[in-house]
């Protein structure tokens, strides 16, 4: 131990001398509620494609989304033109999602953390990708469902908070290969 002091007040008012020792481990700065990840959150900082889209309604954050029409520049969640997976955005994220006409950043190549429906129980690393078009969630089961080209689940779903702490998500880690066209 270094023999550090310093002098702080006591309980009448008077200093006293404390010893801080440097090697002790210090306070967990996260606390408790520190998560894993988030849903629309990059998975690495490897290389990875992000287009900008327009939002043509509320559109949640690690969904996947469509063109609203072949060549539009807009795009909706789920659909039946997957362009790619809406990204978190930390300034529209205390909105917990995008709102009509906001510029969405969508990666279609990397990996990304995506919101999980209710299809669970055979999601496994290396397992292909479908997605809800309704809601945008993915789902490993293709039966009533969309295949998304060229993705890949890369882990099991857990389940986070969403920004108030209220509530649950299940998240999984998908992997888009450039090209999201059979």
């Amino acid at each position: 131990m270094s023999g550090r002091v310093t002098l702080m007040e006591g309980d009448a008012g008077t200093p006293r001398d404390v010893v801080i020792n440097p090697l002790a481990a210090p306070a967990n700065p996260y606390g408790l509620y520190l998560q894993p990840a988030f849903a629309g959150m990059k998975g690495d900082s490897m290389d990875d494609n992000v287009d900008t889209f327009a939002a043509n309604a509320v559109i949640g954050f690690g969904l996947v989304v469509s063109r609203t029409v072949a060549a539009a520049k807009t795009i909706v969640a789920g659909g039946a033109i997957p362009v790619g997976v809406s990204l978190h955005d930390h300034i529209i994220g205390s909105r917990n999602s995008y709102i009509q006409y906001d510029a969405v950043s969508v990666m279609n190549r990397g990996k990304v953390w995506c919101q999980v429906g209710t299809d669970t129980a055979n999601i496994v690393d290396g397992a292909y990708v479908a997605y809800e078009t309704a809601t945008g969630k993915v789902v490993f089961t293709p039966t009533g469902n969309t295949v998304l080209p060229k993705a890949i689940f890369r882990s099991v779903p857990i389940a986070v908070y969403d920004i108030t702490y209220t509530t649950t998500t299940n998240i999984a880690l998908v992997e888009l290969h450039y090209g999201l066209s059979v």
